[in-house]
């Protein structure tokens, strides 16, 4: 089996996509599975994603779109390539010289498409539709996401494989955070984040008990605005700080010094923000929802997104309870489990089971 990795995302940002993307043919790489990279020209300029991937990565020709129904087939054909992986949820024209596996990382256009702007929202119900009707296998990350997709595309039940993500890559910190200077939320400030009933739970919170400051670490999205109206008009815009867009060391730094993670997003299909905090023993307070409460449940303080009472209750007990040792005992273990090597290896196992079926 050999294996051609579409990269169309701009891999240097550190999204979820990205991440998956990347590790996930790292991951493959290290399995000695023969494979292949194939970028757009543009991403010449960026920096190389690894050794690795650099010496595997073959660019399109310009321009994309009329070399997109030739060229893939061509490289398949003269390199004996016969899966095709997408992670950002574009397929390449379907083609008889091979087969296409794709992520599907959750069902948020279709479940919360209200809380993102209607361009965005049509342009994935757009790329999942497609998925649905062209992809031969679908790899989706949590049993969440599988359900989702299946309560709302039954005729593919045959090929939605389970491929759990890894967090292996959020190495431990020698010294883990201590200082506890500001409560912490990671991710775009926009609906689907919660970032709204997060701030109503601060002032909830910071209302009948003396608490640090909360950050809120990330660039701006839909409806941003009103999110930083309401900290105006709950009084608590004073203790509460939007970052806007920061590095990597910057969010490292915010880790370092922070009391408490709290992530009280509507859903996530799997969510890398929660166990980004374990290297740091820091406690979390995150919704019970989704991938997060699947996979990190018993590692944090579960909190109802839905009820701004509820989040505060749980930031609260993430600061003046800290991580108990159940969570810690749990956090260890999904730890061990959730690796890209594991990633990898379900994601194999899936395209060999299409495989095995058709030359049944």
């Amino acid at each position: 089996m050999r294996i051609a990795f579409n990269i169309d995302y701009q891999y240097p940002h550190k999204t979820g996509i990205g991440r998956y993307g990347l590790e996930l043919i790292k991951a493959i790489i290290r399995m000695d599975v023969p494979c292949d990279v194939w970028m757009t020209g543009y991403m010449k300029e960026f920096p190389p994603a690894s050794r690795e991937i650099t010496e595997r990565t073959s660019f399109y020709p310009w321009p994309r779109r009329i070399t997109d129904f030739f060229w893939p087939a061509m490289e398949s054909r003269r390199l004996n390539i016969g899966w095709v992986h997408s992670s950002n949820g574009q397929l390449l024209p379907r083609n008889k010289a091979f087969r296409q596996v794709c992520m599907i990382h959750d069902m948020g256009p279709f479940n919360y498409g209200h809380m993102k702007e209607s361009t965005d929202t049509k342009i994935w119900r757009n790329r999942i539709r497609n998925i649905v009707k062209n992809a031969e296998c679908i790899a989706v990350n949590s049993t969440s996401t599988a359900d989702d997709v299946l309560q709302r595309f039954p005729e593919v039940a045959g090929k939605v494989f389970l491929t759990p993500l890894g967090i292996d890559h959020f190495q431990r910190n020698e010294e883990p955070a201590k200082t506890g200077e500001h409560i912490l939320n990671v991710g775009t400030v926009d609906p689907r984040k919660n970032v709204d009933n997060l701030i109503r739970a601060y002032a909830i919170l910071s209302g009948h008990r003396d608490v640090p400051p909360l950050i809120i670490a990330g660039k701006d999205g839909f409806k941003a605005r009103e999110c930083r109206q309401l900290a105006v008009e709950l009084g608590v815009d004073s203790k509460v700080n939007f970052t806007g867009y920061i590095s990597e060391e910057t969010l490292i730094d915010l880790y370092s010094r922070a009391a408490c993670l709290v992530h009280p997003a509507h859903h996530e299909g799997f969510g890398f923000t929660v166990p980004e905090a374990f290297p740091w023993d820091l406690p979390v307070a995150g919704s019970c929802t989704g991938g997060l409460g699947e996979f990190f449940g018993k590692c944090m303080w579960q909190v109802d997104p839905e009820d701004p009472e509820s989040i505060a209750a749980g930031m609260e007990n993430a600061l003046f309870k800290g991580v108990t040792t159940k969570q810690k005992a749990a956090r260890d273990s999904v730890t061990a489990s959730l690796t890209w090597e594991n990633c990898a290896a379900a994601t194999l196992k899936a395209m060999k089971t299409i495989e095995s079926r058709e030359n049944s």
